[in-house]
């Protein structure tokens, strides 16, 4: 006869060979490996208010690939790790020319949560390459390779490294690996918006100005082209955002300005309408990079709001037409002090170049209504700012041009 030592060791194992891999989307992904399941090894190569980690990243050129990283806590600012208890937890995955960014990773420590922020260019904090780690060709990275070897596409490399680090921030002891969420700054919201899609472990996605579609109309979009047809082809279904966003679950907020250099309004739109579960913040004037990226407000709060149920950020409805009069509702715990209608009567060719206006409006049991646009109104959206000056936008509106 058993004895209990026996049958809860055996209940155990047998929880260990039954128990799932991971994400059933991830076995449905070229990153469906065995490695991909792994808590990656690490070692500590400093210690400050950030601590400094190389672990181990997706098998490269015959062996596990070695990324830098900084992990940041409460207890890490303070300089006592015990008092860390059940932390929720964010990944970050920095931009084109970025880095592991160790003061991103200690701004979300003193907001309370555990946070990793990964190198995804082979190199450390300053840049510098380390030894085992990927291999850019000059100093410029590979974002469009399709290489005869999968696993040698930087692509592959990084998605893969993004999710052995949420392997690894979810097995410390500290974490509550329930609560996890990802943002990413420029590639880095390529990539998150890719993973969104892959890696359902997570509990809200933040893209900031990254999106997918970039073979429609992005500045990416001639660097594609020059893979070729086919290689183009083969980089869009591997990995370009567009065919992994249906699949996302989680509640995602995008974030992004109205003349971003890089990531247009019109793939922007067709990347956020394949999210059911989404809110937006398209702001005027918003500059492109890390700090300016990360400073948006809106990333915390809707990140909080599901990780640790503080009030929500507000949330547009779909505009109503009658005639001219347009009205729109809105949600919101936080009350609203403000609404505009933001609009573009600019005919420049390009999206990045026109000049966008906005009027202020009136608000009533939360609901705007405006009676008419603006004449030769080409794009618009409404957006509302809450006391807390949290500002969130409908759904982008393109108008065949309006004279009166």
């Amino acid at each position: 006869m058993l004895t209990r030592y026996q049958i809860i060791l055996l209940t155990a194992v047998w929880g260990i060979i039954t128990m799932p891999r991971g994400s059933a989307q991830i076995r449905h992904t070229i990153w469906d490996t065995k490695e991909i399941y792994n808590i990656p090894s690490y070692e500590t190569v400093s210690t400050d208010s950030a601590i400094g980690i190389i672990y181990k990243g997706l098998s490269y050129k015959g062996q596990a690939k070695n990324v830098y990283a900084f992990y940041a806590s409460p207890g890490t600012l303070s300089g006592n790790r015990s008092a860390d208890r059940q932390l929720p937890a964010v990944v970050l995955v920095h931009g084109g020319g970025g880095t592991a960014f160790k003061n991103w990773a200690i701004m979300w420590a003193k907001k309370g949560y555990a946070a990793i922020a990964m190198d995804l260019r082979g190199n450390d904090f300053n840049k510098k390459h380390i030894a085992g780690g990927f291999d850019e060709p000059g100093s410029g990275t590979p974002y469009f390779t399709i290489t005869p070897k999968l696993n040698e596409q930087w692509m592959y490399q990084a998605i893969g490294d993004v999710i052995l680090a949420h392997n690894l921030i979810r097995s410390f002891k500290e974490v509550d690996s329930n609560r996890t969420a990802l943002t990413g700054i420029s590639w880095g919201g390529i990539i998150s918006c890719a993973i969104a899609g892959i890696d359902n472990r997570y509990k809200a996605v933040v893209p900031v100005y990254g999106c997918g579609y970039l073979f429609y109309n992005t500045a990416m979009r001639n660097d594609l082209a020059k893979l070729g047809k086919t290689d183009s082809a083969t980089w869009v279904k591997q990995y370009d955002p567009s065919q992994y966003l249906k699949k996302a679950k989680m509640p995602m907020l995008f974030v992004n300005g109205t003349n971003d250099s890089h990531f247009y309004l019109d793939s922007y739109a067709k990347t956020y309408s394949s999210v059911k579960n989404r809110n937006l913040s398209v702001k005027i004037g918003l500059k492109h990079n890390h700090s300016y990226g990360w400073a948006n407000k809106e990333i915390f709060t809707f990140i909080d709001s599901y990780l640790n149920n503080t009030a929500p950020l507000p949330v547009m409805q779909a505009p109503k037409f009658s005639g001219k009069k347009i009205t729109a509702g809105f949600k919101a715990v936080v009350p609203v002090d403000k609404a505009y209608l933001n609009y573009t009567t600019d005919a420049s060719a390009l999206l990045k170049d026109k000049k966008w206006e906005r009027i202020e409006l009136k608000t009533e049991n939360n609901k705007i209504t405006l009676p008419d646009l603006p004449a030769g109104t080409r794009i618009w959206y409404l957006s509302v700012t809450d006391s807390r000056e949290m500002e969130v936008s409908g759904d982008l509106q393109w108008k065949t041009v309006i004279n009166h």
